[in-house]
């Protein structure tokens, strides 16, 4: 019986170089050391099981998670999952979901001959040339119809990773101006209305932060100052000159008159908002209960706990790494699965399936 349930997170399978990425070829043997270790990737089901009632799992359980819900999961992915025997769950970002749209091709048609390579979407590429000049984020995620098609093959489970991943400014401290430019990051969306020209103000996740709103007097001065139509923003921010007026406008309004936070009433209606709409959309789409929420950035507050509870989620996954005994559903670890040798994944299994060793080396945090 397994007595503590390792839980892998992954976000990308995707040849991009990013330190979140993990490549298909390492994802395979990935997969393909766990089953010739005898490790199992299990369901959802199970592991909420286990989690909740105390079910027991077999030795070499293992709980293979995929953040974000990006198409490279389904057509790279769950190929691999389906090859070796693997079952796997994606936390998705419910709207973000793609509502149209038909079930686009996998690794699996390529190496069946049903389609070319070139015939697979643009999973490996999420930097496309924008016509301004700056290279645009454009990550693809999974439509509905995927969704529903991974569930239906009993191989992948579709679970919440809240609705819109969203981050709330926080303080009147501000580094530089919104602009139309390259975004480094794919969930950098602020739970705000955002101008052009508008201060980048510090932003942390939205469920574990009280939000700083920009004040009205604020935003119309920049308004007033900066275009809104994106290209005639670009050209505004091109003239350094322009960047300098909009520094002194800045300037001239004193920190109290910058903004303010929001009350607990709004704060608690914007987390609610947050869950309960992620769990409703997952419920209507695909036709079952949703139970299981996975934190944006594993970040929440005690307020965003209980709110999760009361619209309904039982089991809670987290970033921080630890052991997962059964019985512990509110607050269950999960290592990063690097993209590394199998070798590197295996030695981590059994660190992670031993509870006082899954401590001991979450605390050394190696």
């Amino acid at each position: 019986m397994s007595l503590s349930l390792p839980v892998l997170m992954y976000h990308y399978i995707s040849c991009w170089n990013n330190p979140i990425a993990v490549s298909p070829e390492r994802f395979e043997e990935h997969c393909r050391t766990m089953r010739r270790g005898g490790w199992r990737g299990v369901g959802l089901e199970e592991a909420e099981a286990f989690f909740l009632r105390g079910t027991p799992l077999p030795p070499k359980s293992v709980l293979i998670t995929f953040d974000d819900g990006f198409l490279d999961n389904h057509v790279h992915a769950l190929p691999i999952l389906e090859q070796y025997g693997h079952k796997g769950t994606v936390f998705a970002v419910a709207g973000k979901l793609e509502t149209a749209g038909d079930v686009r091709p996998t690794m699996a048609d390529v190496r069946n001959g049903r389609c070319m390579p070139d015939a697979l979407p643009r999973v490996d590429a999420p930097y496309v040339p924008h016509r301004l000049g700056f290279e645009e984020r454009q990550d693809m995620f999974l439509n509905w119809n995927e969704a529903r098609a991974m569930e239906q093959s009993g191989i992948m489970r579709v679970a919440s990773h809240s609705m819109w991943h969203r981050t709330v400014f926080v303080s009147p401290e501000y580094d530089g101006f919104h602009k139309p430019e390259k975004r480094t990051r794919t969930f950098d969306r602020v739970d705000a209305e955002v101008v052009w020209g508008l201060p980048r103000f510090k932003a942390r996740p939205r469920l574990a932060n009280r939000a700083f709103v920009p004040s009205a007097a604020l935003t119309e001065a920049v308004r007033a100052l900066v275009p809104q139509d994106k290209d005639a923003a670009f050209a505004f921010f091109k003239d350094p000159a322009n960047e300098e007026r909009l520094a002194a406008l800045v300037r001239g309004f004193a920190p109290e008159y910058l903004g303010g936070y929001e009350d607990d009433r709004t704060m608690e209606h914007a987390i609610r908002r947050e869950l309960a709409e992620s769990k409703e959309l997952l419920e209507r789409k695909l036709g079952r209960p949703e139970n299981a929420l996975c934190w944006p950035w594993g970040a929440f507050s005690p307020l965003a706990l209980r709110i999760a509870k009361e619209v309904g989620y039982t089991v809670f996954f987290t970033t921080a790494m630890g052991s997962n005994p059964a019985g512990q559903a509110e607050h269950i670890h999960r290592f990063k699965a690097k993209d590394k040798s199998g070798a590197w994944l295996s030695l981590r299994l059994h660190l992670y399936s031993r509870p006082w060793l899954a401590g001991l080396y979450a605390s050394m945090r190696i």
